[in-house]
This record gives C-alpha cells, sequence and structure tokens, in this order.
C-alpha cells in the first residue's frame, strides 16, 4: 500500500511539473497547483491581494453576476500591457479562472506572432507558406501602422495564405464558430476560409473586418488571399463560440511603453470593436528602464490613454495595476532593485486615489521591494531579473484573479 501511494505522488508530481511546457491538467486543478507553488514562497503578500476604489468597477460586478445567475451575456474584458502580458501567462490564468466560474464565450484576440518573428501565448499557433515582414508600434510607430494588437505582419505577395491553430492545452476548450478577422484586405481582394469548413455566413464589416460563421465548431482555421494588388496587412483575429460568458482578450507589446499606444488611429478604430466593459491596464517596466525617464509624462501617457479609450468605449471601466518589481544590473552577476519600478507604483497608486479609478498593487502583493532578487533565488525569473518564469507570472495572475473574485462575495 505505501509503494502505491509514493507511486500515486510520483505520477502527481511530474504531472504537476510537466506544466512548464504544456498544461494538460484541468483548470481546476491547474489552479490548485499553483495555489501550492504560492505558499511556497513566503516572500508574497496575498493579504494585499485588493482592489483598491473598487466600487469603481460595480458596473463590470453587476454585469458578471447577472451573468451568472441567468446564464446569458457576454462581457469583454481587455487587458493591455507590454512584453508581460504578450507572453499570455498572467493574463491567462485570470481568463481561465473567470471563465471557469462565469463560462467561456471564446479564446478572444489571437496573432500570428511566428510570423512576425516574435514569441505569443502557448495555447496557440499559426502558421504561413509566405514571406512576412513584422512591426510593433515600439519602433514603427509612423511608417506602418499596427492595428488592435500593437502589432502587424505584411506581405507583398499576391496569393496569401495563413492559419491558426489551438493548442487547447490547458483545460479549456476554445474551438470557435465564429471569426473577426481584422486585415487591410480591400473589395477587389478574394478573401475566404479552407474549404474544408461549412460557412454559414460572411460578411465584410466597415473597411477591415471580415466576419465568418461557421456551421460546426473548428480549432484551427486557413486563411487564403487572392488578388492582393498592394501589401496585404494583416492585424489580428477574434475567436468566439456561441456560447454566453467572459471573453478575455490580451493585447500585450514587448517593449512597449503606454505611450506607443496612442496616436495610432488604426488601434483606436479596431479595439472599440470589441465593446470592452473592462479594460486591464499594466504598464510601467518599460518605463522604468528609458534613459528619458519622467513619472509626470509617463502618467499624462496613460491618462491620455485612458482618454483615448474611453472615447470608443464610453461605458467601460478601467483597472491598473502597479508593475512588479525588476532589477537594474549594477555590476558583472550583480543586480539591485530598479528604483524607477518603486516610483511609478506610487504615481500609479496617486493617479488612481484622485480620479477614483481602480488599482490592484501587484508591486506589493509580488512582495514589494526586494522580491525579484528573492524569485530569481529560487529561479523564477530570467537572467536579467526582469521577466519571470511562467510558474511567477501565473502565480501573480491569480493573485489578480482572487482579488477580482472578493468583489463577487
Amino acid at each position: 500500500m505505501r509503494l502505491l501511494l509514493n507511486l500515486i505522488v510520483i505520477l502527481f508530481y511530474i504531472s504537476c511539473n510537466a506544466q512548464s511546457s504544456d498544461t494538460i491538467l484541468p483548470v481546476e486543478k491547474y489552479n490548485s497547483y499553483i495555489r501550492q507553488k504560492s505558499q511556497a514562497l513566503s516572500f508574497l503578500k496575498p493579504e494585499k491581494a485588493v482592489i483598491e476604489h473598487a466600487s469603481e468597477l460595480d458596473k463590470l460586478i453587476n454585469k458578471l453576476q447577472a451573468l451568472k445567475e441567468s446564464g446569458n451575456g457576454i462581457v469583454n474584458i481587455v487587458h493591455l500591457g507590454d512584453s508581460h502580458i504578450q507572453a499570455g501567462y498572467f493574463s491567462g490564468i485570470v481568463r481561465r479562472g473567470l471563465q471557469q466560474y462565469f463560462g467561456n464565450a471564446g479564446r478572444g484576440l489571437v496573432f500570428p506572432y511566428r510570423l512576425a518573428k516574435s514569441n505569443g501565448p502557448h495555447d496557440y499557433i499559426s502558421f504561413s507558406s509566405n514571406q512576412w515582414k513584422g512591426y510593433r508600434n515600439v519602433n514603427n510607430p509612423d511608417t506602418v501602422p499596427a492595428g488592435l494588437m500593437g502589432f502587424v505582419v505584411t506581405t507583398k505577395d499576391s496569393l496569401i495564405s495563413f492559419g491558426i491553430s489551438l493548442r487547447n492545452n490547458e483545460g479549456v476548450n476554445y474551438a470557435f464558430r465564429k471569426v473577426e478577422l481584422f486585415s487591410s484586405a480591400g473589395a477587389a481582394a478574394d478573401v475566404s476560409i479552407t474549404d474544408s469548413l461549412e460557412i454559414l455566413s460572411a460578411e465584410r464589416n466597415n473597411v477591415d473586418t471580415d466576419i465568418y460563421h461557421f456551421k460546426n465548431e473548428v480549432t484551427n482555421i486557413q486563411v487564403r488571399v487572392g488578388n492582393n494588388s498592394s501589401d496585404f496587412s494583416l492585424y489580428g483575429l477574434n475567436l468566439l463560440n456561441d456560447s454566453s460568458g467572459v471573453v478575455y482578450h490580451t493585447i500585450g507589446v514587448n517593449g512597449a511603453e503606454c505611450s506607443h499606444f496612442l496616436h495610432q488611429s488604426l488601434f483606436a478604430t479596431q479595439v472599440k470593436k470589441l465593446n470592452a466593459d473592462l479594460y486591464i491596464l499594466s504598464f510601467g517596466t518599460n518605463e522604468a528602464f528609458s534613459k528619458s525617464f519622467e513619472v509626470k509624462k509617463f502618467i499624462q501617457s496613460v491618462d491620455s490613454t485612458i482618454q483615448m479609450l474611453k472615447q470608443g468605449s464610453p461605458g467601460a471601466v478601467f483597472l491598473i495595476t502597479s508593475p512588479a518589481e525588476s532589477c537594474i544590473r549594477v555590476k558583472k552577476g550583480r543586480y539591485a532593485p530598479n528604483p524607477n519600478v518603486l516610483i511609478i507604483r506610487n504615481a500609479l497608486k496617486n493617479y488612481c486615489d484622485i480620479n477614483a479609478i481602480a488599482f490592484f498593487d501587484l508591486y506589493e502583493c509580488a512582495g514589494g521591494n526586494g522580491s525579484m532578487l528573492k524569485f530569481a533565488s529560487v529561479h523564477m525569473s530570467d537572467a536579467r531579473r526582469i521577466h519571470f518564469t511562467r510558474e511567477a507570472y501565473e502565480i501573480q495572475g491569480l493573485m489578480l484573479l482572487d482579488a477580482i473574485m472578493k468583489k463577487m462575495k
């Protein structure tokens, strides 16, 4: 009997540690696994996982409550940020947790990061036989406009084929029956979905969105564009099903500062089509490393971004998260906390206090001053002490999820 119990423990340990590559546990068991990991990190402050000015989210909470009680409706959340968001781990566990409780209305926004030669969430892959160039709003703010994902990939080919395939390796079924394709395909271009899918309807919405409805749920699509007479630009896809629940979109760009999303006309016009009920803004890490860092300008960019988003989504509410700590290198092999991160955390908190905006203090939750060095000591950060491992990101995401769910009690 003891041998059998030991074997069960070993198998469970192996299955849990497989999470670093492909999550195979159901979402509720995976959340338990992450909670167990977080309990071993004594420097965390889970008691700080609360939302300040939480009453500003009452409109969202009421809609979530109604969704839970009736089983009807959709709540759209848009999480905007930098590389911490692009990786998809921090936001991914919040998405899965909310959808587990309120219902899964779809995977939401996806982007072919592989075609842009960049990293992205691990729960889907992109593919194409064409030659593409990728651009971010960080390094090409004017010459090549980025769309609602802060990215764009372009090709000059006249016959184009690309696709998205879901991996569904997180215990959540993201099969979809509706796709919104954001691209530059004009009226003369022939845009179609692979012949193996039975399409119930297809329509061109305005100038940059094709919408397809399928008869059955699918987990991958291949899009073809023929008769392309100019540079074709792809901005992203929105994958939805016919169910009620939460759609949690993530828009993260490596190296992005909040200001990079301003003055992007395509971003402003496309993101409003998501009909956001909540915008979550997670910025500050890249600003903290900028040689021209000025906290006043940073707060101005945050405020301008909120005002821009309000114009397109007047009914949305806002939640700002402070950045977790990151480090600067003081000499070879030695690192110290970047003091600008704490300055940014304090400025964001003050901005939210003055303007009555919901605020989640990730900096404090994740351990506060000196916490990045503690993450590094248990091998849960990168070598530069700026980014975290998947498990560390998901522990942070779990604290945000807990803070949101506390409002439901």
